[in-house]
Parts: structure tokens; sequence; C-alpha cells
């Protein structure tokens, strides 16, 4: 065999590997998708699979916040309001999740739609254990954000993955403290 013969095996064979790389790096991707779908079904939310609509809001620290700060982060996104029954009921098991993934790349963010900023922190600081709040809150008293993301109702909660997709939406109170949302956040974070 002359040179320009192994040559073109030698490229033959590359182009083999890399075909076989790409073929196997699909089934991998497709598994994984089909894993966070039956993840999603199991915790019983909506499975979402569309880009998560922008926005920037202040905190009630008067910082200002957007999604686009959060690039590269797993977003964990709660419309919700203090006059809400249902949503009162979630929150101290969204801040047990919040304090459980401090210092990790899942974002607890809880937008408010409170115009009673008294009422809303009365609220929070009853919830919290220590008065210290783990997720950032940004207010939104007139809801346009909730609606931009077709919001129905308080509480609901999007979860956008390091890409700005959003992967789930939860529709009503839900409790955070299941195993088996630990195990779909890792998914997320992996």
């Amino acid at each position: 065999m002359d040179e320009r013969q192994k040559g073109i095996v030698l490229v033959v064979c590359l182009a083999v590997l890399v075909g076989l790389v790409v073929m196997v790096e699909a089934r991998g991707s497709e598994r994984v998708r089909h894993s966070m779908v039956e993840d999603i079904a199991a915790l019983g939310a909506e499975t979402a699979a569309r880009p998560a609509p922008s926005w920037n809001l202040k905190t009630l620290s008067g910082q200002e916040l957007s999604l686009e700060d959060l690039r590269g982060k797993v977003v964990f996104l709660n419309f919700w309001a203090s006059w809400c029954p249902p949503c009162r009921e979630e929150m101290p098991s969204m801040e047990r999740l919040a304090r459980k993934y401090e210092g990790r790349d899942l974002v607890m963010v809880a937008i408010s739609q409170d115009e009673d900023m008294n009422a809303m922190q009365t609220f929070l600081s009853s919830v919290m254990p220590d008065g210290k709040l783990t997720m950032r809150i940004p207010l939104d008293p007139p809801g346009a954000t909730g609606r931009n993301y077709g919001t129905e109702k308080l509480p609901e909660t999007y979860i956008i993955d390091r890409d700005g997709q959003i992967v789930a939406r939860f529709v009503n109170k839900y409790d955070w403290d299941r195993e088996e949302v630990d195990r779909f956040i890792e998914r997320l974070l992996r």
C-alpha cells in the first residue's frame, strides 16, 4: 500500500470514527431528554420546551435582577403573592429547597405580585425561620412578567435550564420537599 492509499484509509477511518461518536452522543442526548420528560411526568408538571421570556425587575433590596443575569444557571422561577393562600402554603418548602441548593447553580427566584409591601414583608418574615431569605424576591405588582410566561393562576413555577429554555411548568402549589424534585434538579445541574 503506497502513502496515498494509506492516507485515504486514514481519512475513511477518521470519518467512520467521527460518525460513531456523533451517533453515540445523539443517543445519549435522546436518553437524557427522555429521562427528563419522565422526571417531569413523575412530578406532575407540564413539559415545556420554549425560550423563557426575558425580564428585568427590582428586588426587595432594590437591586436590579434580570433573567440574563442568571444565564448559565438553572432558574426556579415562581410567581406568587402573599394574599394567595396556596402561595403561602408553598413558600416554606420553596425556601427549604433554596437553602438545600445554596451555593450551587440553582437560583430560586420568587416574583411577587404584591402591591402591599408591608403585608408581603410581614408574611415573609413569618415564614423564614431566621429572618433571612435565600430566594431572590423581585417585585412585579402589575403581574406583567407572569402574563408574558402564560401564568394562569398563582402560584405558578417555571424551571429554566442553563440555556434559558423553560423545561417544566408547575401550576398551583407544590411540595418542593419531594424526593423526585431533587432527582430532577440534580439532572438539570449536571
